[in-house]
């Protein structure tokens, strides 16, 4: 299946030619706005504090990210071609295990979803096994039909459960579960964990097999993911930026056989290591410890815990460039503030409740490098709210020209941000920026709550929240304890911002 050429109804890859000449309008507009603004209000003085402290801020997040951007360069068009090249398979993997889960996905979903991937096992020439994950009973026979086809091409063993309703995390844990206990598993099988809303490209696993056959300490490979979303044109492009985004930074760690994550839309493990007990109870019963809450089980990211695992058993990851999954993004109903942010508590939670353990790793385990960016991601969200901070407090003081001033400085270097991301991605949109920066903004505010509040976890599809199992502490001042934490930083902030103005 042509991927590129997909098309379901009410899912888009890009905007159409008339809505992006639309949003330049837009942007060009803001900016012409912006210098008429700054030319009628009045000059005011600005503290040269104020403007060296920007400026070192600047230094370090833009050098910082310069870094990643020469780090992303030399992996994807130097270190890359080589590994892959000398990844080309001696000989093909003994088996292919597939789990996939089917939480509620239609049948328009479905059909392309399993058409692609059969297509894919048919063409590559090996066993499979596969457990679908399902919840409806239209998917059965989608996917019994499909692996019917397959059959008739390779040894093929289909397994379907269905899920209970109390997660993704306990449906995975069965399914590999149910293929350890079938029969053993060969040292040179692969194991593909992947979405029921991700379409496989062609070559896809040949590709992750290679690296996996050929580099035997590596445990696990993920890919690059290219959106098509069901949703506003404003949602498809904060999709789009975001997926450029990750692209960039998991390029420049992989350089050191590191990424952030094992994404859940599609990642491929050494199936020895992956049908262990203690990477399934992992899976199950993934919990972090929190001083206020105790004992907090992991509701959502999965493919945080699995991450970890391998993070912490010190196998190899890396992240494939040249290979892209289409990941069918059905956004949450509602406007784009409220999925936008629904989505970010989501993603934020996983990453913050991550962070914490993977930094008590320490260098030496999780790797210098990788330490450093997860240093940098509990800072980052403080230091980027100190801009709009000191411009609100400023402009309070001695006028609005400030925050004029400010919106300036943010058009400026959120393009510069942007630019160094297409420099790599080679994805560039007007509204990136504005995007980019809301994100930030936006994203920082939701991080700073949930650094507060790690036992707030939903899952956006399921509806299912979490819940802490430790009751050490009376539940009246975990109520009001978070609260005054957070009240507590934010004025910590404030009165950094007005020492600095002084």
């Amino acid at each position: 299946m042509n991927v590129e050429r997909l098309f379901i109804k009410n899912f888009h890859r890009q905007d159409p030619r008339h809505i992006t000449i639309l949003w330049w309008l837009f942007f060009a507009t803001l900016l012409l706005g912006l210098w008429g603004l700054y030319i009628i209000l009045p000059d005011v003085p600005v503290q040269e504090e104020v403007v060296y402290t920007l400026g070192f801020i600047g230094l370090w997040r833009y050098g910082w990210k310069s870094i990643h951007l020469l780090r992303g360069l030399y992996y994807q068009y130097v270190r890359y071609p080589v590994i892959s090249s000398l990844a080309e398979m001696t000989h093909k993997p003994s088996e292919i295990l597939v789990v996939i889960p089917c939480y509620r996905t239609t049948p328009e979903i479905s059909a392309p979803v399993f058409k692609a991937l059969i297509d894919e096992i048919g063409n590559f020439g090996v066993a499979c096994r596969a457990v679908a994950c399902v919840t409806d009973e239209a998917d059965i026979g989608i996917i019994e039909s499909q692996f019917d086809k397959l059959k008739q091409r390779v040894p093929v063993t289909l397994f379907i459960i269905d899920q209970d309703g109390t997660g993704k995390r306990n449906t995975m844990a069965d399914a590999l579960t149910l293929l350890a206990e079938d029969r053993p598993v060969s040292k040179d099988s692969v194991l593909i964990l992947m979405d029921g809303d991700t379409v496989v490209p062609e070559g896809m696993l040949a590709k992750v097999s290679g690296f996996l056959m050929r580099y035997h300490d590596l445990g696990a490979v993920t890919t690059h993911n290219k959106p098509i979303v069901k949703g506003s044109s404003l949602t498809r492009q904060w999709y789009r930026q975001r997926m450029a985004q990750r692209h960039f930074y998991m390029s420049s760690l992989s350089l050191t056989y590191r990424v952030l994550v094992l994404t859940g839309r599609f990642s491929a493990f050494r199936a020895s290591m992956a049908l262990s007990p203690d990477f399934i109870e992992s899976l199950r019963y993934d919990h972090v410890k929190h001083w206020r809450y105790g004992k907090i089980r992991m509701l959502t990211g999965d493919d945080k815990s699995t991450w970890f695992y391998v993070l912490k058993e010190r196998w190899k990851m890396l992240y494939i460039p040249d290979m892209a999954v289409t990941c069918l993004e059905d956004a949450p109903s509602g406007s784009f503030l409220g999925t936008s942010i629904s989505l970010m508590t989501r993603w934020y939670g996983n990453m913050l409740r991550s962070n914490i353990r993977a930094i008590q790793l320490g260098p030496r385990k999780a790797g210098l490098f990788l330490w450093l960016c997860l240093l940098d991601q509990r800072i980052s969200m403080w230091t980027t709210l100190i801009g709009p901070s000191l411009a609100i407090f400023v402009a309070a003081l001695i006028g609005p020209k400030v925050v004029i001033a400010y919106l300036f400085w943010v058009a400026a270097t959120r393009s510069l941000n942007v630019m160094l991301i297409s420099v790599q991605s080679g994805q560039f949109h007007p509204i990136f920026v504005v995007l980019l920066w809301y994100e930030q903004m936006v994203g920082s505010l939701v991080k700073v709550y949930l650094f507060f509040h790690p036992n707030v976890q939903r899952w956006t599809r399921q509806g299912i929240a979490g819940k802490v199992e430790d009751h050490s502490m009376s539940q009246e001042i975990k109520k009001w304890l978070p609260h005054l934490e957070t009240t507590a930083a934010f004025s910590a902030l404030l009165i950094f911002v007005m020492v600095l103005y002084g």
